[in-house]
């Protein structure tokens, strides 16, 4: 599937171009420009920019289109796409688009002026004009049938910009830190205030705690951030229905196959776990049901007691054998002692 990622900089954009276009990581064939030149790149925006005035703040944006590892896709298909995107979401915008082939995964990466050539517009960089990107991508790759984004379900993870560029360099973020901890005491507390207090006493997380929401407070940091900001798996709701599942897992180790329970010992009586009326069948023909199950288990209670008092009579009658058995034993061995003593007296006379 095709990740779109958008970064904002105030750098010049040579520094990034001279990254982009190394030997290593792609070829001149994989380098495009639209409405520019790689060559030129950095004048070209620049004019731009001075034309209408606007050679301050940000000067580029960075999109990063990945598509999946599985996809069946080549080097040239990619930045073809890649270009079909430019064209597509920055008609007004001069764009540089490269394709990088040194990952597991084929992406491309579009560098994007920030002042429009047509009417010296900038480039409004918010969440609908990422979303209309990625949408757009999705189009594209649907086309090709290639995977897509699911973009019916929020991010769990919630990464901006600059935490991105940080990661990219193999380094840790403070908020990287919060959401490692977070997950590893998700799975070993049971309860949210055990949350809390691991959190606090293992990495010096404090948290706090409102009717709907949740905020974590990194060490190093001198406020809190909502868990809303670090991604939806770290809300109130979502640690709260982690909880939650984890003690229905729990509660439901005990349960026997049929998903039944025993009333009590002496009735015997099945209860089912939904009423008649909740599970939709007529009344009329629920009371015949559970009469037929109860009429079955007083089967199988006679059947087995029949069973139980054929054993029980087998052994007393066994028993009885046995003991006839020892007696016998018994007078056979009193009567050769006799016997024997009665010799031993006529051998001494």
């Amino acid at each position: 599937m095709a990740i779109i990622k958008r970064i904002a900089s105030s750098a010049k954009v040579g520094k990034l171009k001279k990254y982009l276009t190394q030997e290593e990581k792609t070829e001149e064939k994989l380098i495009s420009g639209k409405d520019c030149t790689n060559e030129n790149l950095e004048s070209e925006f620049k004019l731009t920019k001075e034309l209408y005035d606007k050679d301050k703040g940000v000067q580029y944006h960075h999109i990063i289109q990945s598509f999946s590892p599985e996809d069946k896709l080549d080097f040239d298909k990619a930045h073809e796409l890649g270009k079909e995107l430019a064209e597509k979401c920055f008609e007004k915008f001069e764009v540089l688009v490269v394709t990088h082939k040194d990952k597991e995964h084929i992406h491309n990466h579009l560098v994007v002026n920030s002042v429009s050539f047509e009417d010296g517009k900038k480039y409004n960089a918010s969440n609908k004009s990422l979303w209309d990107i990625k949408r757009e991508s999705n189009k594209i790759c649907e086309r090709e049938n290639l995977k897509v984004l699911d973009l019916e379900h929020k991010a769990d993870k919630k990464i901006s910009s600059a935490e991105y560029r940080i990661e990219n360099r193999g380094e840790e973020t403070w908020k990287g830190e919060l959401r490692e901890v977070i997950d590893l005491e998700k799975k070993n507390a049971k309860s949210l205030e055990e949350f809390r207090n691991n959190l606090k006493e293992k990495y010096e997380v404090e948290t706090r705690v409102t009717k709907n929401t949740i905020s974590y407070k990194h060490p190093t940091q001198k406020k809190a951030i909502r868990g809303k900001k670090l991604g939806d798996k770290y809300t109130k709701e979502s640690i709260g229905n982690e909880f939650n599942k984890q003690e229905d897992r729990t509660n439901g180790k005990g349960n026997n196959r049929t998903g039944g329970e025993l009333r009590n010992a002496d009735s015997r009586a099945v209860k089912p776990n939904i009423g008649i009326k909740e599970s939709g069948i007529p009344e009329q023909f629920g009371n015949e049901i559970i009469g037929a199950i109860q009429q079955a288990v007083r089967e199988v209670e006679d059947r087995t007691n029949r069973a139980i008092g054929k054993c029980t009579g087998k052994n007393q009658e066994v028993r009885g054998e046995q003991r006839a058995t020892r007696e016998e034993h018994t007078e056979r061995s009193e009567k050769g002692i006799s016997r024997s003593r009665k010799r031993s007296r006529d051998i001494e006379r």
